[in-house]
Protein backbone atom coordinates (compact mmCIF):
# COMPACT_ATOMS: atom_id res chain seq x y z
CA UNK A 1 0.00 0.00 0.00
CA UNK A 2 1.26 3.29 -0.70
CA UNK A 3 1.00 6.10 1.30
CA UNK A 4 1.95 10.06 1.43
CA UNK A 5 2.57 11.70 4.29
CA UNK A 6 2.71 15.89 4.34
CA UNK A 7 3.20 18.03 6.95
CA UNK A 8 0.78 21.08 7.44
CA UNK A 9 2.34 24.32 6.60
CA UNK A 10 0.44 26.48 8.77
CA UNK A 11 0.57 24.70 12.31
CA UNK A 12 2.05 25.70 15.42
CA UNK A 13 3.00 21.71 16.29
CA UNK A 14 4.10 18.96 13.97
CA UNK A 15 1.33 17.47 12.44
CA UNK A 16 0.51 15.83 9.41
CA UNK A 17 -2.05 14.32 7.09
CA UNK A 18 -1.39 10.97 5.58
CA UNK A 19 -3.34 10.20 2.38
CA UNK A 20 -3.67 6.73 0.74
CA UNK A 21 -3.02 6.20 -3.28
CA UNK A 22 -6.46 7.07 -4.05
CA UNK A 23 -5.49 10.81 -1.72
CA UNK A 24 -8.28 10.64 0.83
CA UNK A 25 -6.84 11.32 4.25
CA UNK A 26 -6.00 8.08 5.75
CA UNK A 27 -4.16 8.58 9.16
CA UNK A 28 -3.67 12.07 10.79
CA UNK A 29 -0.62 13.11 13.19
CA UNK A 30 -1.05 15.85 15.78
CA UNK A 31 1.66 17.21 17.85
CA UNK A 32 0.75 19.28 21.40
CA UNK A 33 1.29 23.07 21.23
CA UNK A 34 2.52 23.06 24.63
CA UNK A 35 4.19 19.75 25.73
CA UNK A 36 7.39 19.11 27.61
CA UNK A 37 7.75 15.49 25.92
CA UNK A 38 7.04 16.94 22.70
CA UNK A 39 4.31 14.23 21.70
CA UNK A 40 2.57 13.49 18.81
CA UNK A 41 -0.09 11.47 17.85
CA UNK A 42 -1.06 9.30 15.29
CA UNK A 43 -5.11 8.80 14.66
CA UNK A 44 -6.62 6.23 11.86
CA UNK A 45 -9.46 8.27 9.88
CA UNK A 46 -11.83 7.97 11.97
CA UNK A 47 -10.10 9.67 14.64
CA UNK A 48 -9.38 6.84 16.90
CA UNK A 49 -5.66 6.88 18.67
CA UNK A 50 -3.25 4.23 17.41
CA UNK A 51 -0.14 5.16 18.90
CA UNK A 52 1.95 8.18 20.74
CA UNK A 53 5.17 9.09 19.84
CA UNK A 54 7.53 10.44 22.31
CA UNK A 55 10.62 11.12 22.57
CA UNK A 56 13.21 9.54 24.73
CA UNK A 57 15.71 11.93 26.89
CA UNK A 58 18.58 10.97 28.71
CA UNK A 59 20.26 9.16 25.58
CA UNK A 60 23.41 9.50 23.54
CA UNK A 61 21.75 9.21 20.29
CA UNK A 62 18.18 10.45 19.15
CA UNK A 63 15.46 7.92 20.32
CA UNK A 64 11.72 8.03 20.19
CA UNK A 65 9.13 5.60 21.70
CA UNK A 66 6.10 5.01 19.81
CA UNK A 67 3.28 3.85 22.71
CA UNK A 68 0.62 1.78 20.43
CA UNK A 69 -3.19 1.55 21.80
CA UNK A 70 -2.84 -2.03 22.26
CA UNK A 71 -0.22 -1.24 24.90
CA UNK A 72 2.97 -2.16 22.79
CA UNK A 73 6.00 -0.01 22.75
CA UNK A 74 8.36 0.45 20.29
CA UNK A 75 11.89 1.87 20.71
CA UNK A 76 13.48 3.70 17.13
CA UNK A 77 16.81 4.74 18.17
CA UNK A 78 19.11 6.69 15.34
CA UNK A 79 22.55 4.35 15.01
CA UNK A 80 25.82 6.18 15.60
CA UNK A 81 27.98 4.82 13.09
CA UNK A 82 28.36 4.44 9.94
CA UNK A 83 28.92 8.83 9.95
CA UNK A 84 28.58 8.86 5.95
CA UNK A 85 24.65 7.17 6.38
CA UNK A 86 21.36 7.95 8.03
CA UNK A 87 20.58 4.57 10.27
CA UNK A 88 18.11 3.63 12.98
CA UNK A 89 16.74 0.47 14.34
CA UNK A 90 13.00 -0.33 15.54
CA UNK A 91 12.84 -2.31 17.94
CA UNK A 92 9.39 -3.82 18.75
CA UNK A 93 7.08 -6.88 19.67
CA UNK A 94 7.22 -7.75 15.93
CA UNK A 95 11.02 -8.25 16.25
CA UNK A 96 13.95 -5.69 15.16
CA UNK A 97 13.39 -3.71 11.63
CA UNK A 98 16.88 -1.66 10.13
CA UNK A 99 16.16 1.87 8.85
CA UNK A 100 18.71 3.03 6.24
CA UNK A 101 18.76 6.14 4.27
CA UNK A 102 21.69 7.97 2.00
CA UNK A 103 23.68 10.47 3.05
CA UNK A 104 20.98 13.54 1.40
CA UNK A 105 18.49 11.92 3.53
CA UNK A 106 15.87 11.36 0.91
CA UNK A 107 15.89 7.70 0.62
CA UNK A 108 15.04 5.12 2.74
CA UNK A 109 14.53 1.25 3.21
CA UNK A 110 13.17 -0.31 6.16
CA UNK A 111 14.09 -3.88 6.41
CA UNK A 112 13.53 -7.18 8.63
CA UNK A 113 15.96 -10.01 8.33
CA UNK A 114 17.26 -8.31 5.14
CA UNK A 115 13.21 -8.05 3.74
CA UNK A 116 12.39 -4.88 2.68
CA UNK A 117 8.88 -4.06 4.61
CA UNK A 118 9.22 -0.41 3.44
CA UNK A 119 10.62 1.86 0.96
CA UNK A 120 10.58 5.93 1.87
CA UNK A 121 11.31 8.37 -0.65
CA UNK A 122 11.29 12.56 0.02
CA UNK A 123 10.29 15.12 -2.43
CA UNK A 124 12.74 17.05 -2.92
CA UNK A 125 11.27 20.21 -4.37
CA UNK A 126 7.84 21.69 -1.91
CA UNK A 127 6.51 23.66 0.26
CA UNK A 128 6.37 21.57 3.38
CA UNK A 129 8.11 18.24 4.37
CA UNK A 130 6.38 15.38 1.86
CA UNK A 131 7.44 11.36 2.17
CA UNK A 132 6.23 8.66 -0.11
CA UNK A 133 5.45 5.75 1.50
CA UNK A 134 5.02 1.79 0.25
CA UNK A 135 4.19 -0.56 2.84
CA UNK A 136 4.67 -3.93 1.91
CA UNK A 137 3.94 -5.37 5.56
CA UNK A 138 0.62 -3.80 6.22
CA UNK A 139 0.36 -4.83 9.71
CA UNK A 140 2.83 -2.83 10.53
CA UNK A 141 1.39 0.42 8.78
CA UNK A 142 0.55 2.57 11.76
CA UNK A 143 4.31 1.89 12.96
CA UNK A 144 6.19 1.87 10.11
CA UNK A 145 4.57 5.90 9.11
CA UNK A 146 5.12 6.51 12.54
CA UNK A 147 8.95 5.69 12.01
CA UNK A 148 9.13 8.21 9.16
CA UNK A 149 7.65 10.60 11.09
CA UNK A 150 10.43 10.01 13.56
CA UNK A 151 12.91 10.17 10.58
CA UNK A 152 11.69 13.70 9.52
CA UNK A 153 11.65 14.80 13.69
CA UNK A 154 15.30 13.72 14.06
CA UNK A 155 16.94 14.30 10.84
CA UNK A 156 15.47 18.17 10.57
CA UNK A 157 15.73 18.94 14.43
CA UNK A 158 16.07 22.52 14.84
CA UNK A 159 14.12 23.67 11.34
CA UNK A 160 10.93 22.89 11.98
CA UNK A 161 10.93 20.27 14.22
CA UNK A 162 9.94 19.93 18.28
CA UNK A 163 12.68 17.16 18.74
CA UNK A 164 15.26 19.96 20.05
CA UNK A 165 12.78 21.03 22.66
CA UNK A 166 14.91 20.80 25.57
Amino acid sequence: MKYKIKQKIFSLTDSFIIEDEQGNAAFSVKGKFFSISSSQTLFDNRGVELLKIKRKYLTIMPTCRLLCADGSEWLIRKCFWPFWTSRFTVTGPAGELEMHGNLWQHEYKISQKGKVVAEVSKSWFSWSDTYGVDIFAPKLTAQLLAAVIVIDRIQHSGKNSTIDDD
